[in-house]
């Protein structure tokens, strides 16, 4: 409904009232799986804007990023110190400026990063402009092809065929990216061999256990069928995540995404009722009511924990 891949699916979830895994099954092979991404947001290009509003916004995300995270390199404006207390009045709060850099604080001279699931290389250009040595890996031509253009190291495949040596980076990422993969076991196994011992890695997922999945259910946008084949909440993606040597250090919820989520799922639900596209029912009249919903989601965070509609675990090796 969102990005026009055809077919209708279903999602099966893990019995174990603790864990609740959701999976797609069937699952498309994955040399059919490229066609689900036919029409997706990697092969847009993105424009900053010069408005005056989202260059405030940019500058109080610069401050707030070298005051709590230490990025020096993200702002020299005098005014940081002032600015970044701004940044908790984000609806979203703080958090959604620290996503941006996936939660990891300012690099060490020559630290290097590995992006997963890359896309078109937003992210790792925004990381080089701070300080870190960054590499990319995506599966997605048309991406792929968007950040060399870009001047950006980035290897077309999947992780394992890039050939990255043992213990090569100092942090690895991969921002929405495990849900899309076959085999997430594999995968994470894969990151702790090239992670270094002192290495750490982000990982932010749509999260089961949110509001939003519990109000929407089948029609929560979280699912996206058929490019979401695992889905995860706080307590499996820690199993996950032992099962594969990796010590989880922190695993949370957050709000950030929540100001999209609840229209988008809105839309979904409404197109199923009537003839209206999902994508074209999200728009300017939406932004407000999805804000609420953003902000109420930030205060029911505080009793509970879970209820965010981002998850984020971050993992060192075990050694």
């Amino acid at each position: 409904m969102l990005f026009g891949a055809p077919g209708e699916w279903s999602l099966r979830r893990c019995t174990n009232h603790r864990c609740l895994l959701l999976w797609l099954d069937p699952q498309p092979v994955e040399e059919d799986i490229g066609k689900a991404y036919a029409k997706y947001y990697t092969h847009q290009s993105r424009t900053a804007g010069s408005s005056l509003p989202k260059r405030i916004f940019r500058s109080v995300k610069a401050s707030y990023l070298r005051s709590r995270l230490g990025y020096e390199k993200a702002t020299s404006d005098r005014a940081w110190r002032w600015l970044a207390p701004l940044g908790n009045l984000h609806p979203g709060g703080g958090d959604a400026f620290a996503a941006t850099v996936m939660f990891l604080t300012a690099p060490n001279a020559g630290s290097s990063l590995l992006d997963i699931g890359c896309g078109g290389g937003d992210f790792i250009a925004l990381m080089r402009e701070l300080g870190w040595g960054v590499t990319g890996v995506e599966t997605d031509p048309i991406a792929v092809g968007r950040a060399r253009a870009r001047e950006l190291e980035v290897h077309q495949g999947e992780l394992e065929s890039a050939g990255f040596d043992d213990m090569s980076f100092d942090a690895i990422t991969m921002a929405h990216v495990i849900e899309h993969v076959h085999d997430p076991h594999r995968l994470l196994t894969q990151c702790r061999r090239i992670l270094k011992p002192t290495g750490i890695l982000v990982v932010t997922t749509p999260n089961t256990a949110s509001w939003g999945h519990r109000h929407f259910g089948r029609d929560w946008r979280g699912l996206e069928p058929p490019r979401h084949l695992h889905l995860f909440n706080p307590y499996n993606i820690r199993q996950l995540l032992e099962s594969a040597d990796l010590q989880p250090s922190r695993v949370a919820t957050f709000a950030i995404n929540a100001s999209a989520i609840w229209p988008a799922s809105a839309a979904i639900r409404q197109s199923r009722s009537s003839p209206v596209n999902a994508r074209e029912a999200v728009g300017l009249k939406t932004t407000m009511p999805g804000v609420a919903r953003q902000l109420a989601e930030r205060l029911m965070l505080s009793v509970d924990p879970s209820a965010g509609e981002d998850l984020l675990a971050v993992a060192t090796r075990v050694a």
